[in-house]
């Protein structure tokens, strides 16, 4: 399945090393994928916070792992707010 992935500010900084940085890419994945775990597998996820919407929708943190993801999906991930 085709799904749009889109990173915010300064989270491109934490992808796999083996993944080119980006700020709007189409990746194509296998079924099943959750909105957490497309976070794992760029590599962002144990490395700092962030929030994640789906289609312009927040993902609460206590159902990334079960927000399953659908063809033309649009995944975006902001990283949290940091001054003052």
């Amino acid at each position: 399945m085709n799904v749009n992935v889109r990173l915010m500010g300064w989270l491109r900084e934490y992808l796999r090393p083996d993944i080119e940085q980006f700020d709007d890419k189409d990746f194509d994945l296998a079924d099943g994928i959750t909105v957490g775990r497309l976070a794992e597998d760029l590599g962002f996820r144990a490395e700092t916070d962030f929030m994640a919407m789906r289609n312009g929708q927040h993902v609460k943190p206590e159902v990334l792992d079960s927000t399953l993801l659908v063809e033309g999906d649009v995944v975006t991930y902001v990283p949290p707010l940091k001054g003052g």
